[in-house]
């Protein structure tokens, strides 16, 4: 060997040896540095999401029903006001799903907001662990707003761990009943007995009961079952989603009594009298206390008996007005109605129409000459004497609604005609609209629908069928506080064919609209009950029955 050869191959191995030790300790640090980024990371998304829980916590109490969420809000700019706002918006975008939320974002209110640090405790909490977090909550405007408060929210915190930010966000709306596409108390009607679900039926949508349902075929439910306990007689139902057993503690915390109070007392605030509501600017419904009415007509007394609601009719039939509205009379033995008053289009806005002097004797407007005026209304209408929702213009057509809309009778409602959102006049024509049997397609175009129509039908009594128009359709939120949705003589008659509900039902206990025998309809209808998930988007009108204080979680998100 030559001199100097091992010191030559000791040094290059040494250089070699030192590399590689810079190499493991480049890689080592750098893996290091990723691991403390990446806890870091998780540190910050967990802290954005607890404060994400946090804020849903102390902003629940303002959810308050039909009022809406009465936070305090500001006017102003939430990009101007918070800073990292801009920031977390162009990082959503940025996603897979950015287009998804782009579109969302048209529906936020970005010029209302809440901080919800203004809350107190929620401050405290904040400097008492050392977070450096934040939380807002932005409106939705898609959602019907009562006095400026929305019926759904965006939620947006803020995570930080050093230079680390993260966010989560959730979308939440009031707890409305409809929520449900069925919903009852109990499902044995008083003195009678089980009522089935038989084949051929459909639940498309969320279905609830706070107690057993009973099964007689192969009824089809395609979404989730909340109930106390299910009871099959024979067949094989198609729980798509399975089915859920409630506890105690489920059925008490929507018990159907306590929210038929908190409704009847929240409603108030949203209506008043007819001579408050003409000379109101601002926004308001109608109250109209009726019952025990008497006018006198010549020599004659009229005592009010019911109200009857009439919505827009086939076109060139009635097309001009958005609801008339009459009062159902008895003189002597005679009965005989009179025409109150109706609402209309004008320009961007509603006129109201007094028709007349007997009109102003009914609605206590006497000495108000009032005949046509421009009105801020609400869309909802209280009254204390039964309501007849029905084509008085032209019996047996159907009645297409136009606009949002809460009719609420401290005693019952009865349906006449077929009740369809001017939404879907061009799928569901009147001159084939009995007809017509609602299919899975059909079903798909009424859901992809652009949608600006809404109607809830309220009773404290019953909703209740009292024609059997053929294949009915009613695209409603029905609820009946004390009694139950029924068709009249239900179990006498041909067979009606399908009665369609496009929206959800809520009743105290449940009401028959058919018989069968085996699988073959005997008389009134078979269910074909479809749910509007519309009102899962914040979609509704002012006025909708909703649990106080509670909360539907419509989505949830982290960013990180």
């Amino acid at each position: 060997m030559r001199k100097g050869f091992a010191l030559v191959l000791t040094i290059v191995v040494l250089i070699i040896a030192s590399v590689f030790a810079v190499a493991v300790l480049t890689n080592l640090s750098a893996h290091v540095k990723t691991v403390n980024l990446e806890s870091t990371r998780n540190f910050a998304q967990l802290d954005a999401q607890n404060i994400l829980q946090l804020s849903v916590a102390f902003i629940r109490p303002k959810f308050s029903g039909i009022r809406g969420v009465t936070l305090n809000w500001v006017s102003a700019s939430v990009a101007e006001r918070v800073n990292w706002w801009n920031s977390f918006k162009n990082w959503l975008f940025s996603q897979s799903d950015g287009d998804f939320w782009k579109n969302f974002f048209q529906r936020v209110d970005e010029n209302r907001y809440f901080d919800v640090s203004q809350i107190q405790e929620f401050s405290q909490i904040l400097r008492q662990y050392g977070l450096n977090c934040a939380s807002v909550v932005l409106p939705i405007t898609g959602s019907y707003m009562v006095g400026g408060n929305p019926y759904s929210v965006l939620v947006v915190s803020k995570g930080n761990r050093g230079k680390v930010e993260s966010y989560a966000l959730a979308v939440l709306a009031v707890d409305f009943l409809n929520k449900y596409a069925y919903f009852t108390e109990k499902e044995i009607r008083p003195g009678g007995g089980p009522i089935y679900f038989i084949s051929r039926e459909v639940v498309d949508g969320p279905l609830r009961s706070n107690d057993t349902i009973y099964i007689s075929g192969n009824p089809t439910f395609k979404s989730a079952v909340e109930v106390k306990d299910v009871v099959i007689q024979r067949g094989t139902p198609n729980f798509q989603m399975g089915w859920y057993r409630l506890t105690q503690q489920d059925i008490e915390d929507y018990n159907m009594n306590k929210i038929k109070q908190n409704y009847a007392s929240d409603l108030e605030v949203l209506v008043t009298d007819m001579r408050s509501f003409l000379s109101s600017s601002g926004e308001m419904g109608i109250k109209l206390n009726l019952e025990g009415k008497r006018i006198k007509v010549g020599n004659n007394v009229r005592t009010a008996q019911k109200l009857i609601v009439e919505f827009k009719s086939a076109q060139g039939q009635g097309n001009d007005h958005f609801m008339k509205v009459y009062v159902e009379y008895k003189e002597g033995s005679r009965i005989g109605t009179d025409a109150l008053f109706t609402i209309k289009p004008h320009n961007d806005t509603q006129k109201i129409v007094i028709h007349g002097e007997n009109a102003r004797k009914w609605l206590g407007i006497e000495d108000l000459q009032v005949e046509e005026k421009t009105i801020n209304f609400n869309g909802v209408l209280l009254c204390d004497l039964t309501i007849a929702l029905k084509n008085n213009s032209n019996s047996d057509k159907p009645m297409y609604v136009d606009g949002k809309y809460t009719i609420y009778s401290k005693k019952d409602v009865e349906i006449y005609d077929h009740i369809v959102y001017e939404d879907f006049r061009d799928l569901l024509p009147h001159n084939t609209i009995d007809r017509i049997v609602i299919d899975e397609n059909l079903v798909q175009q009424m859901r992809n629908a652009t949608r600006t129509d809404f109607l809830n039908i309220v009773a404290n009594g019953y909703v209740r069928v009292m024609e059997k128009q053929k294949n009915l359709k009613i695209t409603a939120s029905i609820y009946s506080f004390d009694e139950s949705f029924e068709v009249k003589n239900y179990n006498s008659g041909a067979p009606a064919g399908q009665l369609t509900i496009f929206g959800s039902l809520m009743q105290n206990y449940r009401g028959p609209v058919g018989t069968f025998s085996g699988d073959t309809v005997q008389t009134g209808y078979y269910k074909n009950y479809i749910y509007d998930y519309k009102i899962l988007e914040g979609f509704s009108a002012i006025g909708t029955p909703a649990k106080r204080e509670g909360v539907v979680l419509l989505a949830i998100r982290g960013l990180y």
